[in-house]
Formats: structure tokens, C-alpha cells, sequence
């Protein structure tokens, strides 16, 4: 299975944005092997790359964005996925090829 990730991105969390909604910038997304401006995944707040390659790891829906107006090395998400996490200053982006979608890994620094 292929394994893509970014470096560490510095988490701006935002009360506005959705659980279900990430945003990163072109150049970091380019770094996830993602060439489309949007991206269906099943996105993981916990876990490990371990956990995430095991066929039963489904995670929750969520739609990852491509914007130029999203600062390189950053990532913005909801206020509620950060907290979930321990609100992270930084986190890495994992994304592992799955079908029906990808599954994406958030690692907190």
C-alpha cells in the first residue's frame, strides 16, 4: 500500500470550519501525492500507521482541500478535531491508498 506524508504543519484551528473539513496548501498536498483541489478521505484523529493499515480502520468522512490562500506549512481545521487531539501546535499528514478513499492520518509533533 502506498504511504504519502507531509512534513510537520502548524495546526490553525478555527471555530467556523466543520470536523469534517481540512485545508492545506497545493505544495504540501503535492507532498501527499494529491493532484485534485479536493479529496474525499476517511480522515483518523488517533491511531497509528499500524493502526491505520489494518482493513477494519475506517475513521469518519471528511473532505480535504487544496487552497493557494492556505499559508505552506500549515494545515486548517476545525476548533473541535483539534482539542480531540490535544490541540497539537503541528501535526503530520499521513495518507494511505484505501478504496472506496484514501484514509488520512493526523500525527500530532
Amino acid at each position: 500500500m502506498d504511504l504519502r506524508e507531509t512534513g510537520f504543519l502548524k495546526v490553525l484551528a478555527d471555530y467556523s470550519f466543520s470536523e469534517k473539513m481540512l485545508v492545506v496548501n497545493p505544495n504540501d498536498g503535492f507532498d501527499l501525492g494529491l493532484m485534485t483541489t479536493e479529496v474525499t478521505v476517511f480522515l483518523h484523529t488517533s491511531g497509528s500507521i499500524d493502526d491505520l493499515r489494518q482493513p477494519g480502520s475506517e475513521g469518519f468522512p471528511a473532505r480535504l482541500y487544496q487552497k493557494n490562500e492556505c499559508r505552506l506549512g500549515t494545515v486548517e481545521m476545525s476548533l473541535a478535531t483539534s482539542e480531540k487531539m490535544g490541540s497539537p501546535r503541528h501535526v503530520r499528514l499521513h495518507l494511505l491508498a484505501a478504496d472506496p478513499y484514501p484514509k488520512l492520518l493526523l500525527s500530532p509533533q
